[in-house]
């Protein structure tokens, strides 16, 4: 139940840093320090809501309505409160909240906290999660050794070093080039989306249609990443683009 839960729920744990599987989603996410905030709630902090990291996640996501609805699917309402929109990304996380209201000083204060039921089954995603990655790792390892005992016969043998086998991805495919080819990660689309960025903003200053043209060579999840880094980098300039171009959340889809 828990290898099926797993897989069916990698992409609403962000908590889970081991699947190298960077998008726009993960990045939105990271840039709300949502995973600073689930952390402190896995170890059983409890919140008011008037938490500086807490105002700040409802700041960001007042200020970025655009990007979060095109990103997460999710709206966020400007007249909610900073414990209204966690509670959202918890919801969309399979995660959720109780409350308590003690005595404080001669009032009422109210605390909130994580489910217990739920956290308990995302600390066993995640204990299953770190034992898969130290059995792909000791797999790894194993694959290596036997490939340089093989590159060391061969060489010793006929005096050549063997071509290198592309390492496997779980998706049964190969990465192009072997062991010596360009891996693509999460690194790499990180760094994609920094560079489209900065092409993008070198466009600006060419119009609305030399952005637009460039962003659709782009895929859709590498659009939205490009838009949030630029949004991130350039505020002003982000701020003219949209501004000459209101309508360019439909060049995202």
């Amino acid at each position: 139940m828990v290898t099926e839960r797993d897989k069916s729920e990698r992409d609403r744990l962000p908590i889970c840093t081991d699947w190298g599987n960077h998008s726009t989603s993960w990045l939105i996410r990271h840039r709300l320090r949502l995973r600073a905030v689930l952390t402190d709630l896995m170890d059983g902090v409890e919140i008011k809501g008037d938490e500086a990291i807490i105002e700040a996640l409802a700041d960001f996501s007042k200020r970025n309505v655009p990007h979060i609805k095109g990103i997460l699917n999710m709206t966020i309402p400007l007249d909610e409160t900073p414990v209204w929109i966690l509670s959202q990304y918890l919801l969309q996380l399979g995660l959720s909240t109780q409350s308590r209201r003690p005595v404080e000083n001669g009032q009422r204060v109210r605390y909130y906290r994580l489910n217990p039921d739920d956290v308990a089954f995302a600390k066993r995603v995640l204990e299953y999660r770190q034992r898969q990655r130290e059995e792909k790792q000791r797999r790894r390892q194993e694959k290596q050794e036997h490939q340089a005992a093989y590159a060391a016969r061969m060489q010793t043998i006929y005096g050549i070093t063997p071509p290198s086998n592309p390492p496997i991805n779980e998706d049964g495919s190969n990465n192009r080039g072997g062991m010596d080819g360009d891996e693509s990660g999460s690194d790499s689309w990180w760094g994609r989306v920094k560079y489209y960025a900065g092409l993008v903003i070198q466009r600006v200053e060419y119009g609305v249609e030399s952005v637009k043209e460039f962003l659709s060579t782009l895929t859709s999840d590498e659009r939205w990443g490009v838009m949030l880094e630029f949004d991130e980098v350039e505020p002003l300039k982000f701020g003219q683009l949209v501004a000459a171009a209101p309508d360019w959340v439909q060049w995202m889809v």
